[in-house]
């Protein structure tokens, strides 16, 4: 359940909801299996799985004022190579029939037809994607790799509660110009060390990229390329002995690791069951985040337009 990557969003507007408020609303779109002839199907799922009591499930699971949640996607999988055998198949016979073979509006619509038909028979696969709302922090934080892939689960969860303030966070200053200035061996604070990978590009959409992995990243190699004008889109660092990661100039965190105390102090905590073992985990994970988000945020100048004043950063 430990998170490998986070897309960050701020809550806009100042956001509650309680647990039976947010279950209610998610049991709506939540998840069911894909029918014979459905190709995908997306929803809501238990985080945890079965209660304590072995006989309902819960879409959330709560921790104070943080709650997971998860989103199962289901796709079956029919190759395009397989369509298009059994299309060439239909048409070949179509032609040798009537003397025409089929094309545009009418081939299209025999193609239609076998996919309907070859879906029930085509296998399925299925994924998980996690994430938690921080209503003391007015944060929610997603567990995808890519754009799309957090944008479906908030797209979700919108639909589910009919509006949802969020908005991707953005800091004063921009990952790429303070991670370039790290480089260069400037502003670098004490509990963050530079690793040995980097993704250097020029600035011109169309520029150079270099890539480095098990790089010295201080070497006159490396400098040379920044003094030519390259700058820095992705950093591996160590923050404060807890945190390894790679940050992206657009403030994605990917490939998150936590150190093996955390890990092994989960366990601990959890020795009981799945369900203690889950708790654990999700408590020690995201009282870690709720460290090293805010510090990410202050060393890129702080919060950019926040609409939302946190706990730690309301005036008195």
């Amino acid at each position: 359940m430990w998170f490998k990557n986070l897309k960050i969003y701020r809550f806009s507007k100042p956001f509650s909801i309680d647990s039976e408020q947010l279950e209610t609303h998610l049991t709506e779109k939540s998840f069911q299996p894909c029918a014979s002839t459905q190709a995908s199907s997306f929803g809501w799922v238990p985080p945890l799985g079965k209660t304590h009591d072995n006989n309902s499930v819960l879409l959330t699971h709560t921790i104070g004022k943080t709650t997971m949640l998860c989103v199962r996607q289901e796709e079956r999988i029919l190759p395009s190579s397989v369509i298009n055998d059994a299309l060439n198949e239909k048409l070949d016979a179509m032609q040798a029939e009537s003397g025409r073979r089929p094309v545009g509006k009418h081939k299209q619509s025999i193609k239609d037809e076998l996919i309907l038909t070859l879906l029930p028979k085509a296998f399925t696969r299925s994924k998980r994607t996690y994430a938690y709302l921080d209503q003391d922090a007015q944060l929610m934080i997603v567990d995808a790799s890519s754009n799309n892939k957090a944008e479906e689960l908030v797209e979700l969860l919108r639909q589910s509660l009919g509006s949802l303030p969020v908005v991707p966070l953005k800091t004063n200053t921009l990952p790429t110009l303070l991670m370039t200035s790290w480089l260069k061996g400037n502003d670098l604070k004490d509990d963050f060390q530079i690793k040995d990978e980097c993704e250097l590009r020029e600035s011109d959409d169309e520029g150079a990229i270099l890539r480095c992995k098990r790089q010295d990243l201080s070497s006159d190699e490396i400098q040379m390329h920044l003094d030519s004008g390259k700058e820095v889109t992705k950093l591996a660092v160590n923050w404060n002995d807890a945190i390894e990661c790679i940050i992206e100039d657009d403030l994605s965190i990917k490939r998150l690791k936590f150190s093996d105390e955390l890990l092994d102090q989960a366990a601990d905590d959890g020795a009981e069951d799945a369900a203690a073992l889950f708790d654990a985990d999700f408590n020690l994970m995201t009282g870690e985040l709720a460290r090293f988000i805010p510090r990410l945020v202050e060393v890129l100048g702080g919060e950019q337009n926040s609409a939302i004043k946190t706990p730690s950063t309301t005036e008195s």
